[in-house]
């Protein structure tokens, strides 16, 4: 009601990789060690799923969830135990994820149906450099880069376990998408690829079940509305809107 805020939580103390995630929350009622629980849990860029009590802010678990070598794990109260050597050097130090993180702002989706977590994961490397900069008035003031191992990228809609971020399954990719996740009421989870397919997943298995191609890039979530009672389904995918319908009954 009033704007004060309540309780923080710091994913990526000190950051130096640009996994500054604040994406995406999502809120899930779980019951976590037998206690329901009012939770906020996300896949973060830096490569670990947490859930949190977003009622009090209480860390309540994390895993990761891709490919990392940065940190050891999250300690009890929610800390990364950070690998020695891993920041960024003028050399160039190869570490995973890469920065544009193990996902990023494609949404994922949560199914209190399946109790799974569907997230687009980008599985990617890359060697984080440091640079001497000085400032200049309308210049990027970055002091350092990187260099991605685009060559050995690979992507996946991968469904976690929502409570523990346990890995069920992967529909695999074969390269890193900007495509968001909609899982539906219905057992689908629907997304899209780098190379203009759009898909319909089984949401218990990842089994592909019926796929388009829409001739370009999806780098949009799906979306799925109602029209005179039959179920639409809808994706931006290059320069056009798709839109399709589930067969009428």
């Amino acid at each position: 009601d009033t704007g004060k805020m309540k309780w923080y939580f710091q994913y990526t103390p000190h950051d130096v990789h640009d996994w500054d995630a604040n994406q995406i929350q999502v809120l899930a009622d779980l019951t976590i060690d037998g206690r329901p629980r009012q939770t906020l849990i996300t896949a973060n860029r830096n490569a670990f799923y947490y859930v949190l009590d977003r009622v009090t802010g209480e860390f309540l678990h994390a895993a990761p969830y891709a490919k990392q070598t940065w940190a050891k794990g999250i300690d009890p109260k929610g800390r990364p135990r950070v690998v020695e050597g891993t920041e960024p050097t003028y050399e160039g130090n190869l570490v995973y994820p890469s920065l544009q993180g193990s996902t990023n702002w494609p949404s994922p989706s949560f199914s209190p149906q399946t109790g799974l977590f569907y997230v687009p994961v980008r599985e990617m490397g890359s060697y984080y450099y440091k640079t001497d900069v000085e400032y200049e008035a309308g210049q990027p003031f970055t002091g350092g880069g990187e260099r991605r191992l685009a060559d050995e990228a690979w992507g996946a809609v991968r469904a976690l376990d929502a409570k523990t971020g346990a890995h069920v399954w992967d529909f695999r990719l074969p390269s890193p998408s900007w495509s968001g996740v909609m899982s539906t009421a219905g057992g689908l989870v629907f997304s899209g690829s780098n190379e203009g397919n759009f898909y319909a997943l089984d949401a218990k298995t990842g089994a592909p079940l019926w796929q388009f191609q829409v001739g370009g890039i999806v780098r949009s979530n799906p979306t799925t509305f109602l029209v005179d009672g039959r179920q639409h389904v809808s994706v931006a995918a290059g320069r056009a809107v798709f839109m399709f319908a589930l067969p009428a009954r």
